[in-house]
């Protein structure tokens, strides 16, 4: 590369024939940052690029979309674990920047926002599915965030997004769920792949997410006092597996498993072959689980939900047997009623109390 200029900010590749863009500027908060693109195919697109920037930084409108979002990565990635920047640039890139690219940032109106919401109402995914209404409502927060950031430290007058609101669609289902004896039919049918077996014996008794469950090890499982400890979550992040934190502050928690599911998971353990200290006790993958879930329905004959809808089936399950929603929170690690913390107290029995309810249900559905 040509060495760079302090006058002038574009440059020229001379080995690939391509242009950059290298420039010393302030943030919002006063530090030192670098704003480095390269691979512009023209030293006009470079300088409109740089131009655009520029503008931002002086508080002017003209800057578009698809510029703000590099700024907004780049402001966003410091601050943020890697599985859920991960995430957000994957929403942002697939459902957001394909409709608000080529706008000009202030050019975006509460009118466009809806067309946009139109748009994802009829949008399907990979698996040719409309999308969920939890996706829906997740990706208008994603796009709200987007735009909160530039009213904040950018110096955009509104937030379209916040005036419009979420995306509503009361046709729409909730996450579908499987009863015990959807479940039971559904077990049966993989109970042929012990390691398979077990893992979603795992996760629909202790409504574990995926995660969590691909990073237990064994000194995350006590037997004598029958709890799981969940303090940890694998993620797939640019082609490698990677543990990191749970999802919150409250998903690091210890689960009470049924004294049925405890027995099953020691039989297991004791079958496997030399499990190192710190090796995982489920050595799969969600692809791999997603396969044998689709096996397992088309085997059983049961509805096809999704992998995560056992986490949904497990908190279903415990509402319909009267347990609180704040002793199902505490359980699976939720957040969403933090009101609910300040009206309630939960007692470290009501763990044990919901595995032994567990196990009196499977007893229930042997006998049956």
């Amino acid at each position: 590369m040509e060495a760079p200029e302090k006058s002038m900010p574009v440059y020229k590749d001379n080995k690939t024939g391509t242009w950059y863009v290298s420039k010393r500027y302030q943030d919002w908060d006063g530090k030192e940052r670098r704003l480095f693109k390269r691979n512009f195919a023209t030293k006009k697109e470079a300088k409109e690029y740089e131009s655009s920037f520029i503008s931002q930084k002086k508080g002017n409108p003209s800057i578009r979309f698809r510029d703000f979002i590099e700024i907004y990565y780049e402001d966003r990635r410091q601050n943020t674990k890697p599985s859920t920047f991960l995430t957000k640039k994957n929403v942002i890139e697939n459902c957001i920047r394909p409709y608000f690219d080529d706008f000009r940032l202030a050019d975006i109106t509460p009118k466009e926002v809806m067309k946009w919401q139109n748009t994802m109402l009829t949008k399907t995914c990979k698996t040719g599915r409309k999308y969920s209404k939890e996706t829906l409502r997740s990706t208008h927060a994603q796009l709200s965030s987007i735009f909160n950031h530039a009213v904040r430290y950018y110096g955009l007058r509104m937030n379209p997004a916040q005036i419009v609101g979420t995306i509503k669609n009361d046709e729409m289902k909730e996450p579908d769920v499987w009863t015990v004896d959807e479940y039971r039919r559904f077990s049966e049918a993989i109970s042929n792949k012990p390691i398979i077996y077990m893992a979603f014996e795992v996760l629909f008794w202790c409504g574990l997410r995926i995660g969590e469950l691909m990073a237990l090890t064994p000194e995350d499982i006590d037997f004598e006092n029958k709890t799981l400890h969940i303090c940890k979550s694998l993620q797939r992040i640019g082609g490698e597996d990677v543990i990191t934190t749970p999802k919150t502050k409250r998903s690091n928690r210890y689960v009470d498993m049924p004294e049925f599911l405890s027995d099953e998971l020691k039989n297991y353990m004791e079958n496997l072959y030399q499990v190192e200290t710190g090796a995982r006790v489920f050595p799969i993958t969600k692809n791999g689980m997603y396969h044998e879930m689709q096996r397992g329905c088309k085997a059983s004959g049961v509805k096809k939900i999704r992998i995560h809808d056992l986490r949904h089936s497990h908190v279903s399950m415990l509402m319909e047997q009267g347990v609180s929603p704040i002793d199902i929170a505490n359980r699976v690690g939720h957040e969403a009623i933090q009101i609910t913390y300040h009206y309630a107290h939960s007692y470290d029995t009501k763990g044990k109390e919901i595995a032994n309810l567990l196990e009196k249900l499977e007893d229930k559905e042997n006998e049956s």
